[in-house]
């Protein structure tokens, strides 16, 4: 069974005191939790309680290398907030081909999943000078599905 780290407990704490809707940030395998500041600082500005789990500590987020595993993804939850999935034109790290494999089988569940390609983007789309347009992006996302 999966257990979070005291790192997570504090933002979920702190996410649940806010009385504001949670927005989580999850991003492959090399991207820490402090990587996602910048959209954090964001999110909270425009009224969200956001939230990055950790990796690699967290068996969840590698659960998919085996897909007997325990904590595989249920892509049928059907608790399943709102996923956005975006994807750099550009991406050699998981070309738009393999982003889009993700969106046909969560596209599946009854909840919401979108697909966003940004052109002349590269795998780094989330940190990199543009990260900014792509948060924005992301925003509006929420936004659309009220608190």
């Amino acid at each position: 069974m999966a257990t979070i780290t005291q790192d997570e407990a504090v933002q979920i704490e702190k996410a649940n005191a806010s009385g504001r809707p949670p927005v989580v940030f999850i991003h492959g395998l090399w991207l820490l939790p402090s990587s996602w500041q910048h959209w954090m600082d964001r999110f909270e500005e425009a009224g969200y309680a956001p939230l990055a789990p950790g990796w690699p500590d967290d068996p969840a987020t590698v659960a998919n290398f085996n897909p007997g595993a325990e904590t595989k993804a249920d892509t049928k939850n059907p608790e399943r907030g709102p996923l956005l999935i975006f994807t750099g034109e550009d991406d050699h790290a998981v070309p738009p081909a393999m982003s889009r494999a993700a969106f046909k089988i969560q596209s599946r569940n009854p909840g919401t999943t979108e697909h966003v390609e940004m052109p002349n983007r590269g795998h780094s789309l989330t940190i990199d000078h543009g990260w900014r347009e792509v948060a924005e992006k992301a925003l509006d996302f929420v936004k659309r599905f009220g608190d």
